[in-house]
């Protein structure tokens, strides 16, 4: 039976960790308006219940959601090959925990301490907190007495590439430290693994035997090692005639393959013995593959009202990657240009230029309409500025149509949503302006254009002018 190896997830990762040094990829902000929203979809179906700020719909991966995105959305930064790391499973280092230990038979029939069958799914790879290290655990004190080994009660410190031994009988490679660069992708759950670096001690080298059987000698037992390496060599330790423990004194090089054999001059029963093969290339040589690192973090920043684009004193509630999208032609639902999108922030909502004398923005999420009942939501709107940005939502999750959707879609003629012209008055709660203009200021992203690669909704998360936002992605493969 074909598998897909863990190398092939991390493979996976970093080819699609480059494409943001090659593609043109947005993180788009959406949703202003609540969840439950009466004119706008809420996904009821994808989440079995009604929807609210409080338990926003699950995202689905069809066209109803991707258009919707587009309708909603307010407007994008483009993410760049900075803003990514690959990253590994966060495991803390705690005193009492049993970690895993590293071995190169681990499948079907050989789990991990923990009970795992498959080393990407293990505890093996822990964060030292207090100093941001990180290790592989190459020996939790498993032997015949102790099959799945012991709990670790001191915390690995060294920095030296050479394998530490600690009080407690653990075996730690020390295999890269985290700086200060990296601490927007340290999360709870993740920290990230550098891809140019190796920490490498020897290559191939036999740095731990585990005793399966101790046996039962009458003198002290000599430890034979046979392989297709060199140099290694190792002694044991013995309690009331068996043999409990086998320390390298030399990992030699070399070893894809070794037995253990123990040589004494009483034998009553014969010992066994695992020796524990390397990777290729040795512990620490490809840290990345090392250390699964078959998730990419995405770190999008998103500064105050960067770029004029990004609204501010506003919510979003939808985020989402988009692959090349193209730069905004003519008309915000139909186009024939190919001209990808590479500014670093671009604005999607659709603005109104209202009359000189509208310098009070309406209140967010307001429905605005004219006499002829075309409606929309206010987004935002500067206060240096008579732009009003809007979006135009409809309930496209559902093939029912209301009294109220009805008396918003023009009927007679276009039977599509109606819109504003120019000289309209608008008027909502509060507000009462007239249009300049609905084309003089167009947006920069082309609706419905490049390819939506994640899509997610939250909670609102509100902005404010002196407020930033890290906004963390973990893309697992």
């Amino acid at each position: 039976m074909a598998i897909v190896t863990s190398k092939f997830r991390v493979a996976a990762a970093s080819g699609f960790s480059t494409r943001f040094g090659i593609d043109s990829i947005y993180l788009v902000l959406g949703r202003p308006q609540s969840w439950g929203d009466s004119l706008s979809a809420n996904f009821i179906d994808q989440s079995g219940q009604s929807t609210s700020d409080s338990v926003p719909p699950t995202a689905v991966d069809n066209y109803v959601n991707e258009h919707n995105l587009w309708r909603d959305a307010m407007a994008a930064v483009r993410i760049t090959q900075g803003d990514i790391r690959l990253c590994t499973v966060r495991n803390n280092w705690i005193s009492g925990t049993r970690y895993d230990m590293y071995r190169h038979d681990i499948g079907p029939s050989q789990s991990t301490a923990t009970g795992k069958y498959n080393l990407s799914e293990s505890n093996m790879i822990v964060f030292n907190n207090d100093n941001s290290t990180v290790y592989k655990c190459l020996y939790n004190g498993s032997n015949a007495a102790y099959t799945t080994g012991i709990v670790s009660t001191y915390a690995p410190t060294s920095t030296s590439f050479a394998p530490q031994t600690t009080a407690d009988g653990y075996i730690w490679k020390y295999m890269y430290t985290l700086s200060a660069s990296d601490a927007d992708f340290i999360t709870a759950n993740y920290i990230p693994v550098p891809g140019d670096t190796s920490s490498v001690s020897n290559q191939l080298g036999l740095d731990v035997v585990v005793v399966t059987n101790g046996g039962s000698y009458g003198s002290n037992p000599q430890v034979i090692i046979y392989g297709d390496g060199a140099g290694a060599t190792a002694t044991a330790t013995t309690s009331a005639g068996a043999i409990t423990k086998v320390t390298m004194t030399n990992p030699g090089s070399g070893y894809t393959w070794a037995k253990i054999k123990f040589s004494a001059t009483t034998i009553t029963t014969h010992a066994s013995a695992i020796a524990i093969i390397a990777p290729a290339g040795g512990h620490g040589s490809n840290l990345v593959s090392e250390c699964h690192a078959h998730n990419v973090m995405i770190v999008g920043s998103v500064q105050s009202y960067q770029g004029q684009d990004i609204p501010v004193n506003q919510d979003f509630r939808t985020i989402a990657l988009v692959k090349n999208p193209l730069v905004y032609e003519t008309s915000w639902s139909t186009f024939a240009t190919t001209e990808v999108s590479i500014a670093d922030t671009a604005r999607i909502a659709r603005t109104l230029v209202m009359s000189s004398t509208a310098t009070t923005a309406p209140t967010n999420d307001i429905v605005l309409s004219n006499t002829t009942g075309a409606s929309v939501l206010a987004v935002f709107q500067s206060s240096t500025t008579t732009n009003l940005q809007f979006i135009q939502p409809i309930a496209s999750d559902t093939s029912v149509i209301n009294a109220v959707e009805l008396s918003r879609i023009d009927t007679s003629n276009t039977l599509r949503l109606k819109v504003f012209a120019n000289g309209n008055a608008i008027t909502g709660t509060g507000y009462n302006e007239t249009i300049s203009s609905v084309t003089s200021v167009t947006p920069e992203l082309q609706h419905y254009s490049g390819e939506m690669l994640y899509l997610d909704y939250r909670a609102p998360v509100t902005r404010n002018l002196n407020q930033n936002e890290k906004i963390n992605i973990v893309i697992n493969f």
